[in-house]
């Protein structure tokens, strides 16, 4: 009688997590298999009554800090379940739509007795598109040892402009008579990076001044 009970038992555990793969599957949900125990084990754990959710539950493949995304990608949620381990996790793809509107996803991991953690959500938007950058050199004509001063005049619409330099942080050079390139370049809040090139002439002092 103990066996029919610990296979009644089972059986229900199947039907629950298949009926909630289901539902969460029609979510635009993926479950991810984890570490669960064999049959042997869980049945063993059965018996000493497994009562506790996962715990530690994490968010992996995240946004950036800035909480936006530059490229498709993957996340999935992770935890940690001494007793009867992780049966699966929830986790999905970015939806790789330029917004800044943030777009909020909950998921959970379900452990080896079908018991679920609280929902973890967060929260991301997405920037697929390079910053624009229209680098100037002023003057575009300098004395031989004189003093240029390139700029990047960088542009974001949407995440905005998180960075921008040109030739390294450092001043043109202009002890060589003739043309000179330096690089300019821009990195948005979500990642994406830009470069242009901007030129200007070092010619002699005495022809300057003519």
């Amino acid at each position: 009688m103990g066996r029919t009970r610990a296979h009644g038992a089972a059986s229900g555990l199947v039907w629950t997590i298949g009926l909630a793969a289901l539902t969460w599957g029609g979510l635009g949900l993926t479950g991810v298999h984890g570490t669960a125990l064999s049959g042997t084990e869980r049945a063993a754990v059965a018996a000493a009554v497994d009562t506790t959710p996962p715990r530690g539950l994490r968010l992996e493949g995240g946004p950036n800090a800035d909480g936006w995304y530059a490229a498709p990608a993957r996340y999935r949620w992770t935890a940690q379940d001494p007793d009867s381990g992780i049966d699966w996790c929830q986790g999905g793809s970015v939806d790789p739509v330029d917004s800044a509107v943030p777009l909020t996803v909950f998921g959970t991991c379900v452990n080896g007795m079908g018991l679920s953690a609280s929902y973890l959500g967060f929260s991301y938007r997405y920037d697929g598109t390079p910053p624009t950058l229209d680098p100037v050199a002023t003057p575009a004509v300098v004395a031989r040892h004189g003093v240029v001063v390139a700029v990047p005049h960088a542009t974001d619409a949407l995440s905005g402009v998180a960075r921008q330099g040109c030739n390294g942080g450092r001043a043109p050079n202009t002890r060589r008579l003739g043309p000179h390139t330096v690089t300019c370049f821009v990195r948005d809040r979500a990642g994406n990076l830009a470069t242009a090139s901007v030129s200007y002439l070092v010619v002699d002092r005495r022809l300057r001044q003519s």
